[in-house]
């Protein structure tokens, strides 16, 4: 509701140790933002070390670690100790046994979720227990950690700049989707400036419905907040602030993208906190 407090802090409130400019913007780094280096620096190589090994098993050894799973799940436990270590580990409500299938009966879908934060990946590796694939950037291959895990766990990467990249994307992630590997997707496309949500790029929606699975929406609350386009890493503990709700699954069967980029919009905003509705719906106009 209108009355619910923003968790957003302004340049001040964050109390920045350091200010410096990176790519024409203001970033800063404060206090808890130490914290976060300092633990992302003395866990990460545990993570890369378990990289490197997990690839090479998988490259040399016959039928070892289908669909790089194992892969996968070392970034997941990375993201799962780097989140619970900084008192930021979020808060799971919804249809959560669905996020732990670990028997593969509720078969493949498209999670689809809200992006406002660089902390968005690190979060859904914390809620997503079953092997799945995002759909993530390319130029993501440059962070440390970050683009080891989705090269070698061979994730679908976009390059938007180009129609090929994004026919050959659509192409891997229907594959997956119908090998019964979930999509992890962000329908937005970039990630809000503001934590707002965004409208739709075309295209998302419809791999679901060439693949014929449901679309399973998680709304994603505050992360904007925790880590801003401000921030070098989060600036504020996530404690009581990060939500990941678990929507119920929308079938497509029978649907055009357009009603069902309505559903999956009406589902995400139904539990995303007031400061992270469009401004238009805010003022009371329709979207």
């Amino acid at each position: 509701s209108p009355s619910t407090p923003s968790h957003v802090l302004t340049i001040d409130e964050m109390n920045p140790l350091i200010k410096f400019d990176k790519n024409g913007k203001q970033k800063v780094l404060n206090a808890t933002g130490l914290l976060h280096l300092a633990v992302i620096i003395s866990t990460m190589p545990f993570w890369l070390f378990a990289m490197e090994t997990l690839q090479w098993l998988g490259t040399n050894v016959e039928d070892f670690d289908e669909n790089r799973a194992m892969f996968d799940y070392s970034g997941k436990i990375w993201c799962r100790t780097y989140l619970s270590l900084t008192d930021c580990y979020p808060e799971i409500a919804g249809d959560v046994s669905r996020l732990k299938d670990d028997d593969g009966t509720n078969g493949a879908c498209l999670f689809v979720a809200n992006h406002a934060s660089f902390l968005d990946i690190a979060v859904l590796c914390c809620v997503l227990d079953p092997v799945f694939k995002f759909i993530a950037k390319d130029s993501l291959k440059k962070f440390p950690g970050v683009g080891k895990q989705l090269v070698g766990g061979e994730h679908v990467l976009i390059d938007r700049t180009t129609k090929r990249s994004q026919l050959r994307t659509f192409k891997e992630a229907i594959t997956y989707l119908k090998n019964g590997v979930p999509i992890m997707a962000f329908p937005e496309g970039a990630r809000s400036p503001d934590g707002r949500l965004m409208p739709f790029k075309g295209g998302i929606f419809s791999m679901a419905v060439k693949a014929k699975v449901p679309i399973v929406p998680l709304s994603l609350a505050n992360t904007h907040a925790v880590m801003p386009g401000a921030g070098f890493v989060p600036v504020q503990n996530g404690k009581g602030k990060l939500r990941v709700f678990v929507h119920d699954a929308i079938s497509v069967e029978g649907k055009g993208e357009e009603e069902i980029a309505r559903e999956v919009r009406e589902a995400l905003l139904s539990e995303l906190p007031y400061d992270q509705h469009p401004l238009e719906e805010v003022g009371g106009e329709s979207a």
